[in-house]
């Protein structure tokens, strides 16, 4: 059986647990919780989690107690982005905060990272609690970071790469140093499997901002183009700019300015990206990220587990097929 079969159980274990440790006095904190939770998503983190701790051998209860807890920090995140982002959509769903005050899911989100520490204290792990917390603090410093740049039509690659790094890769580097700790691996596994977590986090939001062009509603369950309507350059159009001859940047730095992307004007940037090579540079990226992260598995024996993780690893570039 393969092994991201075998650990289905664990994921309906951690369904059932997401939801259960929302449990409030105040009822509108389950309500804005299970919906948040129940918007979907892949679950990836708590997959790289519970397969890094097997990588070490550890099949235990605390596995699925740090993959809820990581699971709650990245659901608040999400909740904290639909607020500032004003979303409409999460997924195919109406968003969070189109159902309660803008307020009220900042709460919300606030009340779910208190329940992800609640249950990491659990663990009597100092080390692991601090791997998280200092993680949970770039995860903030990148949202910072990114409302800083918005608009910014001049913001670098370097730029770029911190806050897909800080948004996106430390979480998943958590998930697998965590996990890795559970196991009881070494420092030199320990530090492999950070390593690759880091690197498919960053291919990961990288496929992620080609898909946010290429797809469409249907496949992402929200309209496509939004990060140039919400003044976030990301960088398939980084790279596309870098080519682009002025009355092309002048377009784009209209459309950013107003911040409205119809039908035809989708269409032009899409047919852009595509001219001056922003969707292949950015797909490339990914793959040079994705063979990184895979290289750093080169320390582990051959094991189902491994192999699960470099099927991971497949399945974020072919996310945007």
């Amino acid at each position: 059986m393969d092994i991201l079969d075998s650990i289905q159980s664990d994921m309906e274990k951690l369904e059932q647990e997401l939801i259960s440790q929302l449990q409030s006095r105040v009822p509108v904190a389950l309500e804005i919780g299970v919906h948040v939770m129940n918007s979907g998503g892949k679950r990836i983190r708590p997959q790289l989690t519970i397969i890094s701790a097997r990588m070490g051998g550890y099949h235990g209860p605390k596995a699925l107690v740090l993959s809820v807890a990581i699971e709650s920090i990245h659901t608040a995140t999400l909740l904290h982005d639909d607020v500032v982002d004003q979303a409409e959509t999460r997924r195919g769903r109406p968003s969070a905060n189109t159902m309660w005050s803008n307020e009220m899911c900042v709460l919300g989100g606030d009340y779910i990272l208190a329940k992800a520490f609640s249950a990491l204290t659990s663990l009597n792990d100092i080390r692991i609690l601090r791997i998280v917390s200092e993680t949970t603090e770039r995860l903030s410093e990148g949202e910072l970071f990114q409302m800083m740049n918005i608009g910014n039509m001049n913001i670098r690659e370097d730029e770029y790469l911190q806050i897909i790094i800080d948004k996106t890769a430390v979480l998943m580097e958590a998930a697998c140093r965590g996990g890795a700790i559970l196991g009881g691996l070494d420092r030199r596994k320990e530090d492999a499997l950070a390593g690759f977590g880091f690197n498919l986090g960053i291919a990961f939001q990288m496929t992620d901002d080609v898909i946010d062009y290429v797809s469409d509603k249907a496949v992402m369950g929200k309209d496509p183009g939004k990060d140039l309507e919400e003044g976030k350059l990301t960088l398939p159009l980084i790279c596309a700019l870098k080519r682009a001859d002025t009355a092309e940047r002048a377009r784009i730095e209209g459309l950013v300015r107003d911040g409205k992307l119809g039908d035809s004007d989708l269409a032009w940037v899409r047919d852009f990206l595509r001219r001056r090579g922003g969707i292949d540079e950015t797909l490339e990226r990914s793959r040079e990220y994705l063979r990184t992260a895979v290289d750093h598995l080169a320390v582990f024996p051959d094991s189902e587990e491994k192999h699960a993780l470099m099927r991971l690893a497949e399945r974020v570039l072919h996310r945007t097929y």
